[in-house]
């Protein structure tokens, strides 16, 4: 091998190198290891950024394999800031319309974009990925489970609220994003569960009581070491 080919190949190797360290999941081709991936790095950024509601989000382009923005719950600043609210904000400053004119030309292809975020999308945010024209959105654990683990929620699923999306006069409205939910369950179920420790009240155990849940709270304790490191 020449000196210029060891040199070019040298060359190589770094740039993919900082490719990857920019964006771990950059250089991955496999469906399920790209969704682990994501969402290992919007759980990360939340336990970084907001460890007290690690409700965080990305917002990936798909075709080319590149994270376009972040997202975290930012309650303190604006209560409307879910952490897909916030990464979908964070993209629009970004990548403001050409034109003017976010409604019709936005700065973002979103049909080519996907929305990972750790916890179910509330309903304000499910329609926020309808609207915003998404393709598909990927989340970590369910509304049920983050319910369960002691905050409040709008026990409206992600898949109904897009199912009731119409066309205009009421016809079938064919593009809304497709959902998928569970990846990377126990490492969100963990970060959820130990974060809202505080928000299990006297009430809370009351009702989980009430509805026959003692076991889910049980398990949920063994399973979950709170006390060591994320």
């Amino acid at each position: 091998m020449t000196a210029i080919s060891i040199t070019l190949l040298a060359f190589i190797v770094a740039c993919l190198l900082q490719l990857a360290n920019a964006n771990p999941c950059k250089l991955l081709t496999d469906q399920s290891e790209l969704d682990s991936c994501y969402m290992r790095e919007a759980l990360n950024f939340a336990l970084l950024e907001n460890p007290r509601l690690p409700f965080g989000a990305l917002i990936v382009d798909h075709t080319t394999n590149d994270i376009s923005c972040y997202g975290v719950n930012s309650d303190r600043k604006d209560a409307l800031l879910h952490g897909e609210s916030a990464a979908f904000l964070n993209c629009t400053e970004l990548y403001p319309s050409p034109t003017g004119n976010d409604a019709r030309d936005p700065g973002l292809d979103y049909s080519k974009h996907t929305l990972y975020t750790t916890g179910e999308p509330c309903p304000m945010c499910s329609a926020q990925s309808f609207y915003r024209g998404i393709t598909r959105v990927v989340w970590g654990t369910s509304i049920p489970d983050i319910n369960k683990s002691g905050s409040y929620q709008l026990y409206i699923r992600a898949n109904d609220v897009l199912a009731s999306a119409k066309a205009g006069g009421g016809g079938p409205y064919s593009k809304i994003p497709k959902i998928e939910g569970g990846i990377l369950k126990d490492e969100c179920d963990r970060a959820f569960w130990c974060s809202f420790t505080s928000f299990r009240s006297t009430n809370y155990y009351k009702w989980m009581s009430e509805l026959g849940e003692d076991e889910y709270i049980k398990n949920r304790n063994e399973r979950f070491n709170c006390t060591a490191s994320s």
